[in-house]
């Protein structure tokens, strides 16, 4: 039985990683995170849950012993990204894992690939208002080096709106739509490169067996040519708003402070970052709590009781940001025939199936259940 170890298990890809393969019965799955707290979370799997700091080459060693297949599934800061690919790949060849799934992202072409894009076109690297983006080149091109001259084979990911329950991508929609902050660019006729998460998982899942994937990357997206307006759809009509009555603003020029990026560039940098990461949990927090009362924030209001009618959705003003400004003029849909053709894949789950289960899943949630439409 195949043994997969997945970094970064708490997180919204690597959770569901955990649950699908888990539930096939047909591989050993090992939940690998970074805290007591996201072992608890994880709980309920009854797993071989274990706990490693990804800057650490001899606590991966720790938590990859015996793992066939390795994923590597963390989101975070530009200096998290670039400082946990060596140790790793390091790790992962001192204790003979065969084969790292790396997630990377779409956006090492930009957050709208140009016409044409394949898994074959060179990323864009003038990307400096987008220091993460950049990171994820980094990161890449980190791994296949390593892979040139070590034993571990390396698979690379790069999927494009990855959505499904518990994304971030279906949360922050349904708060804009609850606060009437959502837009359309250009009435949303740009691309939105989707994937359901079930999809990507299978893809993912696919390649550690295909023998064809080694060194390679691989664009995995939804069978459907989804459009923003159609991404938007399901939620809006389900909160009960028109979507083609959404604001189109004016897309902003936008301005950044030289000295805002200076600041961020030390704060998000490889070493800050490694030295956060051995602070231990149980730590910082009792950092928190031992703060002067004056620093502390202030308390969280009582929630408001549910209304006895139904919500009126207060109305806001929509904030265009740069990142979404340039993913809703995207105009090119990446395709997957790589996949197609060196995996197998073939999508899963339909994107209306998609939006539905997400829907169903926002329903189930506190803050979402009064603004829903019955």
């Amino acid at each position: 039985m195949m043994r997969i170890g997945i970094v970064g298990a708490s997180g919204f890809v690597g959770t569901r990683a955990v649950e699908m393969l888990n539930v096939e019965g047909t591989s050993e799955v090992r939940p690998i995170v970074h805290s007591q707290s996201s072992v608890e979370k994880l709980a309920h799997h009854k797993l071989d849950c274990r706990i490693a700091n990804s800057f650490s080459q001899s606590s991966l060693e720790s938590a990859f012993k015996g793992c066939d297949v390795v994923i590597q599934s963390i989101l975070g800061t530009p200096g998290l990204i670039r400082g946990t690919v060596a140790p790793t790949y390091k790790a992962a060849e001192k204790v003979g894992v065969r084969r790292i799934i790396y997630l990377s992202s779409m956006i090492v072409h930009t957050s709208a690939p140009a016409p044409g894009t394949t898994e074959a076109t060179p990323p864009i690297t003038n990307q400096p208002n987008f220091p993460t983006h950049t990171a994820k080149i980094d990161a890449e091109r980190q791994l296949l080096q390593m892979h040139q001259t070590g034993s571990v084979e390396v698979v690379i990911f790069r999927p494009g709106i990855v959505f499904g329950p518990r994304s971030r991508w279906v949360t922050e929609l349904a708060d804009q739509l609850i606060q009437g902050r959502a837009y359309l660019i250009n009435g949303g006729k740009g691309i939105c490169n989707s994937v359901y998460i079930d999809n990507l998982i299978h893809a993912m899942r696919l390649a550690m067996t295909a023998k064809d994937a080694d060194g390679e990357a691989f664009f995995a997206g939804d069978r459907e040519r989804v459009t923003w307006f159609d991404f938007y759809r399901p939620f809006a009509e389900a909160f009960g708003v028109d979507p083609t009555q959404l604001p189109s603003p004016k897309v902003p020029e936008f301005t950044h402070s030289r000295k805002k990026q200076l600041i961020g560039s030390i704060r998000e940098s490889v070493f800050v970052q490694k030295t956060l990461a051995t602070i231990p949990e149980d730590f910082k927090q009792k950092l928190k709590r031992s703060k002067p009362k004056s620093e502390q924030p202030a308390p969280a209001p009582a929630p408001e009781p549910a209304p006895v009618v139904p919500a009126v959705i207060p109305k806001g003003e929509p904030v265009v940001t740069e990142m979404m400004s340039i993913l809703q003029q995207s105009q090119y849909q990446l395709p997957f025939t790589k996949a197609e053709r060196l995996l197998g894949y073939e999508p899963i789950v339909s994107f209306d199936e998609g939006c539905r289960r997400s829907v169903e899943w926002l329903s189930r949630i506190d803050r979402f259940q009064r603004y829903l439409k019955k």
